[in-house]
């Protein structure tokens, strides 16, 4: 691979900035890539360290969502966190800001884009900046200066003259005064990127598609005339999450070019997606949809929507994100189903964002490898995701739509007529617009429905009822109107005015729980309703569905109630804060016994000076050896050894930063003030050590066999087993368990050696440690390092070699949420133990059959041969019986109001058989209805039928079962002519049966 992506694979490699010619050509048409080659190129020759752009999840960085800048990975060198590897960057960084998605589909937005950017971390300012960004654009480009308008900030009395100068100077009357214009903050200051980080004042060039008519107001807005096509940021400040602008140690340049604005410039269109970057996918989605791009605006509108999207899918779970219902996870299932929506408003029947993401693949991943690297997650991850949503689109879509319906139905005439209104009239439609809330009830109850055909029956029910009351309404007051009577008293004005404000909201908008049915329900995100609603101009109640999202969470947090406030353990921070401790010095990682001082007792809530025999006690130590449960791993027990008594330690924890506690009982005395002896469980932490190095391994392993998208979403390592947490969205295979096994234990066999080192924060990262979104690292962290093949920030405790770790076993995998799974482990003792079990097990197994072990599957294979054969003849003699049974049953039939009724109790292994005989005695009838009865694996089981002509006299086998259950405490249902039920009560079953003549007789 040649270009400037060069570095991913080998050495960096350019063209040099001395080869004039690659400069020297008119504004000519340039591809996306070219242009991000030259621009890399340029910087280069100006003295700037490239650097590859960083993932979309911005790692170690809990402020920021999504990576939405390409200054977010050299934050900590503007904030002096870290020392950069050159005070001269540059970079082609992929972004991704949730702010736009709901604008995507115009001329210029985007959600997913790449952002050229050059920075001085301390280096240059905005003399250098200034010129850099001029020349690149009008003596590289060879953009015309009399297409380009500049801006700078001024807000109030706080004008930056300096800028204003420096763009004079470098622009040496090529580009005049008047369009050198100043612009207050919402258009020319940057940052931060999340809730706190570097910000300041910010300088843009724009271009101008129509210079002779362009104006201020066009820079300022959406204007089709104008394109930003470069933003030069000034980090001067430091914003904190206080409010407070605090100045940074030294100021610092951040400029972002976009790529693909500026690409529209050197393309010669309109648009964004008329470019090299979106072409090839438009076209695409011509070819799934079977329509053509440029016809129709409604159509062009969701093909670029598609375009869009498809990328930022792509390029998302390329970076490890998997849909979820919170987070980055949430932002990647909105845009994915808000994808597939607008596939459907195009058309396209099938499922298709797979075809769109292999394109994406395919022409970007030359560029970004982590695209082909991921190819097979991210179409396995997007095929689900669609699919499952796919399911309950047309539900919900339904739902939603009817409702839209029903509201611009009736929202104009009932709002219009009441103003009209006068007095005696006034109050039949006060009254009568009061239904519209137990209208709108049922209609919404109908969503509720399960079946669709009741849904879309009982949504026609509620639309039609609502319709024949605002029908009924707006013929009487048409009547009114051709009426010579005299005009009655008005009602008073306020009184009308309320009534129309309520109705108002209730017909021509959304409600807050209407929203939260749809996404409770069908799985629709908020934000897609309210696209929805407002494409038909109506309002959507988002502060109501969040209401009710909050009511969702306190039901959870009321039947999930957890926390480290339980009775018996005292952990309110500030009770810790009042000891005035300060940090306890953690030395487990070299020693596993300390010789230590007691420093605090808490007794309950209260500070004491000493504990007693029996009391449960929290003993705090100068130094302890005890790791306290952090990151996953569980606290150490041991034992505190005082002068006259000691401390069974069974926890040890951190419940303010810094500080450890150890809970136990006292045996004896122990006082604060004593010199003590702590001693940790030795074979306990070891336990614990193998789980957690082996933690490592596995994570390693995931990532090898199953791609570098998995990422961990949690963990727990205690002494006899561990879990791992990690984003994949279906499970895996035999096959892939298999693997992931042998290669852990492959280099547990290999004997590795397990270092620990404390590094620099971007050091580590820069060596390729793995850190994990939602921490918050200082400045030094703990690197733990198997031999190359795991790197990961790690506090816990590990072994010195993997060889320590004995054998490892997954002993299950399972889902614990969308796109999340779960794998269970054993390690070391737990793993012999568990081996030792089983083959136990299947040695006593083979005992019994009267076999060795080692040809025990054959004699199990035999044996299931044999009882599927004695299955298979007993239902044929079960089958046989049963013909007979039926013919016999033939005499007990009863006439119900003249129709021929037979219930009964028969001996049947399955619902198959009951079938068998109700047929042979439906043959045998010609005209009835048949209810038989049976005990079904301990349950009671029941088949009714009914003929054709019984059913065209309205009897219903479904209706007639679902009474028959409900008497032994189950449900049923089915066809008209068929149909099934079954029930918990066994003893009840004769009952069930007596009572069909009653069911037959309620409806016929």
């Amino acid at each position: 691979m040649t270009g400037i992506f060069a570095w991913i694979t080998i050495e960096w490699s350019v063209p040099s900035i001395g080869d004039a010619h690659i400069f020297q050509s008119e504004m000519v048409k340039m591809t996306i890539d070219e242009l991000r080659d030259l621009y890399l190129a340029f910087f280069q020759g100006k003295g700037h360290l490239v650097v590859p752009s960083s993932s979309l999840v911005p790692v170690g960085d809990p402020t920021l969502l999504l990576t939405s800048a390409g200054m977010v990975q050299f934050k900590p060198y503007f904030t002096g966190e870290a020392v950069p590897p050159s005070p001269r960057l540059a970079s082609c960084q992929k972004c991704f800001r949730t702010t736009d998605i709901d604008s995507v589909g115009d001329s210029k937005h985007l959600s997913f884009f790449e952002m050229l950017g050059n920075f001085s971390i301390g280096d240059y300012f905005k003399k250098e900046a200034i010129e850099w960004a001029w020349e690149f654009v009008t003596q590289v480009l060879k953009i015309p200066p009399e297409s380009l308008w500049v801006t700078y900030y001024k807000e109030g009395d706080q004008e930056d003259l300096e800028a204003r100068g420096y763009w004079l100077e470098a622009t040496k009357g090529r580009l005049s005064e008047s369009r050198i214009v100043p612009l207050g903050a919402k258009y020319n200051w940057w940052g931060p990127a999340g809730e706190e980080g570097p910000c300041g004042p910010c300088s843009e060039i724009h271009y101008s598609f129509d210079p002779e008519h362009t104006t201020i107001a066009d820079l300022t807005g959406d204007s089709p005339r104008t394109v930003e096509i470069w933003n030069l940021v000034f980090t001067q400040f430091y914003h904190h999450r206080d409010g407070r602008r605090t100045p940074l140690p030294r100021p610092n340049i951040d400029t972002g070019m976009g790529l693909e604005r500026t690409a529209v410039v050197l393309q010669g269109k309109r648009t964004v997606y008329e470019i090299d970057a979106f072409d090839y996918l438009i076209k695409r989605v011509e070819e799934l949809s079977g329509r053509r791009y440029g016809q129709d605006e409604e159509a062009d509108h969701a093909m670029r929507v598609l375009a869009e999207h498809a990328r930022g899918v792509a390029f998302l779970i390329a970076d490890g994100v998997t849909p979820s219902h919170e987070g980055r996870g949430y932002v990647l299932r909105r845009i994915l189903r808000r994808a597939v929506r607008f596939g459907c408003k195009v058309g396209i029947k099938e499922l298709f964002l797979t075809k769109l993401a292999e394109v994406v693949i395919e022409r970007m991943g030359g560029i970004y490898p982590e695209l082909v690297q991921s190819r097979e997650f991210i179409l396995k991850a997007v095929e689900l995701e669609e699919r499952r949503f796919g399911e309950t689109l047309d539900t919900g879509l339904w739902f939603l739509e009817e409702s839209i319906r029903l509201r611009n139905s009736i929202a104009k005439p009932v709002v219009q007529n009441i103003r009209n209104s006068v007095a005696t009239e006034a109050n039949n439609i006060i009254r009568l617009a009061g239904k519209v809330d137990t209208y709108v009830g049922d209609f919404e109850r109908a969503a509720r429905i399960g079946n669709a055909s009741a849904q879309t029956l009982a949504g026609e029910m509620a639309v039609n009822a609502i319709m024949s009351k605002m029908n009924e309404l707006t013929s009487r007051l048409w009547q009114m109107a051709q009426s010579s009577a005299p005009v009655p008293t008005p009602v008073p004005q306020p009184e009308v005015d309320g009534l129309v404000a309520r109705v108002e909201q209730k017909v021509t908008g959304v409600s807050g729980d209407e929203v939260f049915l749809l996404y409770d329900t069908f799985g629709f995100p908020a934000e897609l309703t309210d696209e929805i609603a407002r494409e038909h101009g109506l309002s959507v109640d988002m502060e109501g569905f969040e209401r009710e999202m909050e009511r969702q969470r306190e039901r959870a947090r009321a039947a999930h109630k957890f926390g480290l406030h339980q009775e018996g353990k005292l952990t309110k921070a500030e009770v810790y804060e009042k000891l005035g401790l300060g940090s306890t010095r953690f030395t487990g990682y070299e020693r596993l016994v300390e010789k230590s001082v007691v420093v605090g007792i808490l007794v309950g809530e209260e500070p004491v000076a000493r504990a007693t025999a029996g009391e449960e006690a929290q003993v705090f130590l100068r130094e302890t050896p005890f790791y306290a449960e952090m990151g996953g791993q569980v606290g150490d027990t041991g034992e505190i050894k005082a002068p006259n008594g000691s401390l069974t330690v069974v926890d040890t924890q951190v419940p303010v930063p810094g500080l450890i506690v150890h809970r136990g009982k006292v045996a004896g005395e122990i006082s604060v003030g004593d010199p003590v002896e702590a001693q940790v469980d030795v074979e306990r932490r070891m336990d614990i050590a193998r789980n957690h190095t082996a933690t490592h391994l596995l994570h390693a392993a995931l990532r090898k066999v199953l791609g570098t998208h998995l990422r961990q979403g949690g963990s727990l390592v205690s002494p006899d087993r561990f879990r791992f947490d990690f984003s994949h969205p279906v499970a895996l295979s035999r096959e892939e368990l298999g693997e992931v096994q042998r290669l852990v234990n492959g280099k547990i066999m290999e004997n590795l050696p397990v270092r620990k080192r404390e590094l620099p924060y971007d050091k580590a990262i820069a060596e390729g440690a793995i850190a994990f979104f939602g921490e918050k690292y200082g400045r030094m962290v703990r690197v733990v390092d198997v031999a190359e093949f795991s790197k990961e920030l790690c506090g816990g405790t590990h072994l010195s070699a993997t060889g320590e770790i004995g054998y490892f076993r997954i002993v299950s995998e399972q889902s614990i949420g969308s796109g999340l799974r779960r794998i269970e482990a054993l390690t070391g003792r737990g793993a012999e133990a568990l081996v030792e079990d089983h083959f136990d097990t299947l040695q006593s197994v083979a005992h019994t059959l009267k076999t060795s072990y080692g040809d025990l599957r054959g004699r199990v294979e035999n044996l299931l041969e044999e009882m599927e054969k004695e299955r298979k003849r007993a239902l044929s003699l079960e089958r046989e019986l049963s013909r007979t049974v039926a013919d016999s049953l033939i005499t007990q039939t009863e006439s119900v109001n003249g129709i021929t009724v037979l219930s009964a109790k028969v001996q049947a292994s399955s619902i198959e058989t009951l079938r068998e005989m109700g047929d042979r005695i439906k043959d045998r009838l010609g005209s009835g209805v048949i209810v038989l009865g049976a005990i079904v694996g301990e349950k009671p089981a029941f088949v009714a039928m009914v003929t054709p002509d019984l059913v065209a006299k309205g009897l219903h086998a479904g209706e007639i079962s679902k009474g028959v259950a409900a008497v032994v405490g189950g449900g049923g249902g089915g066809r008209p002519e068929i149909a099934q039920a079954g029930g918990k009560d066994r003893e009840k079953l004769d009952e069930a049966l007596r009572s069909v003549k009653s069911l037959v007789k309620k409806r016929h």
